[in-house]
């Protein structure tokens, strides 16, 4: 006797929810920062890989200066991801120590832990743009 049904519970049933967004979204910035130190040890290390440094400063020299935008915008977007994966740790940390567990709770530690992070990052982009006007490199 078949059953016509599916195995298992599929993503076009439900509905999106609060607390499954924030959790993917965590893991998305996480995989995000992660790649982001990836790529700037990779960097870093593409001056001492070459022999001369005349192509390294070239490279260098055309991305700080014709694509500044790009850079900025890079680590704007590196900081606001930032600032929620830390506000959602922080989150997390006070799951594992008991607190905010009731499902209401739940709810408003999610919408404060989003408040926050919107708070934060531009925060930390203004003090990052008046630090002497650069991006520290």
């Amino acid at each position: 006797m078949k059953i016509n049904r599916p195995l298992s519970p599929h993503l076009t049933i439900y509905k999106p929810q609060l607390t499954s967004t924030f959790s993917i979204f965590h893991r998305i910035s996480g995989a995000f920062l992660a790649t982001m130190v990836l790529f700037s040890i990779f960097s870093f290390k593409m001056g001492d890989l070459s022999l001369t440094f005349y192509h390294f400063y070239q490279y260098f020299f055309f991305l700080t200066f014709y694509l500044n935008w790009v850079i900025i915008s890079l680590v704007n977007f590196t900081l606001l991801a930032l600032c929620y994966h830390m506000s959602n740790g922080v989150r997390h940390l006070l799951w594992d120590s008991g607190l905010f567990l009731e499902l209401s709770k739940v709810y408003t530690s999610g919408i404060i832990m989003l408040f926050r992070a919107a708070f934060l990052a531009p925060l930390n982009i203004i003090r990052q743009h008046w630090s002497n006007g650069q991006i520290p490199y």
